[in-house]
């Protein structure tokens, strides 16, 4: 496994320095050219290169999908708060599930029910 990640990351570093060399390389860079038109730019995003603008465009997607199942929380408390349900919490050495206050008593229950 230890081979296999060394592998991942020589090539990744070899990567690196073949992306760095071909873009020091383009000629592309020198002051004497002019910039882009809007319409010459599209037409490099659209159709020169199409097929990184669709691979980009996944790459992103993925992103933000993982993103909003990072962010997701089913946590059996939360659930039952949305629903306003009141139900146990299974003894697996999770808190107590949040019971939703139904009004200035339901405080004082939710926290355990003790009294001052």
């Amino acid at each position: 496994m230890r081979a296999l990640g060394f592998l991942a990351r020589i090539g990744v570093a070899a990567l690196v320095l073949v992306l760095l060399t071909e873009t020091m390389a383009f000629d592309g860079w020198s002051e004497t050219s002019q910039p882009p038109t809007t319409s010459s730019f599209a037409i490099a995003i659209l159709d020169d290169w199409n097929m990184m603008t669709v691979v980009l465009g996944l790459l992103l997607s993925m992103a933000m999908i993982g993103a909003s199942y990072l962010v997701r929380d089913e946590r059996l408390a939360n659930l039952t708060w949305d629903l306003g349900q009141d139900v146990e919490t299974p003894e697996i050495g999770l808190p107590p599930a949040a019971s939703r206050p139904l009004s200035s008593k339901g405080f004082t229950d939710a926290n355990g029910g003790e009294e001052e």
